[in-house]
């Protein structure tokens, strides 16, 4: 799913990358996913960017992805991402 969504994630990051052109570090993300695929929270475990504004845009983004539905109880994982301007 992250990869599916990689280009809206980052769309968001090389916004913020336009303003403070130094921006890259790694995040770890945790996420708390139902059984119907949907998020369920997702906050910011680590970031290396000091950016709380960037932060706070990349997880609504990520409260909107749809996992698809699973035979499983809601699941909880860490998802580190690193981000590096091109």
């Amino acid at each position: 799913m992250f990869d599916a969504n990689k280009g809206a994630i980052f769309a968001i990051y090389n916004r913020a990358l336009r303003q403070d052109p130094s921006l890259q570090g790694k995040v770890v993300l945790e996420l708390q996913i139902d059984p119907t695929g949907r998020v369920l929270e997702c906050h910011v475990v680590s970031s290396e960017l000091p950016d709380a504004g960037l932060m706070d845009k990349i997880v609504s983004r990520i409260r909107l992805f749809d996992f698809g539905k699973k035979d499983v109880g809601t699941t909880t994982i860490s998802y580190p991402v690193q981000f590096l301007p091109t």
